[in-house]
């Protein structure tokens, strides 16, 4: 199995799970696991938002936003993710200026 192909069903699966999730009762849990499953949550929605970043990092150090049919990235992003044109400058920003982005090696 390739990368490409890897990666395609590994989003896959996370997005079962969050079917998954969606659909469990959550009238069952007391305040305390509502409280840690809400750290939880926290602490995957921090993991996406890395890897986001680690792919929009690798995304922009590759290619040209012509390529895309962009003036700029948050042209790109703007347009192709349909969010306002601030949140996606954010976005290249955090994925400009962030550790955790994906570059390519030298």
């Amino acid at each position: 199995m390739s990368s490409r192909n890897d990666i395609g069903a590994a989003l896959d699966a996370v997005d079962a799970a969050h079917r998954r999730l969606l659909a469990l009762p959550l009238h069952t849990l007391t305040r305390s696991e509502r409280i840690e499953l809400l750290k939880k949550i926290d602490e995957l929605g921090n993991k996406l938002v890395a890897f986001d970043r680690r792919l929009i990092g690798r995304l922009i150090t590759e290619g040209a936003p012509a390529q895309f049919g962009g003036a700029s990235w948050p042209d790109v992003l703007s347009r192709r993710l349909r969010i306002s044109r601030a949140e996606a400058e954010r976005r290249v920003a955090a994925a400009v200026y962030s550790r955790d982005a994906d570059r390519p090696s030298a």
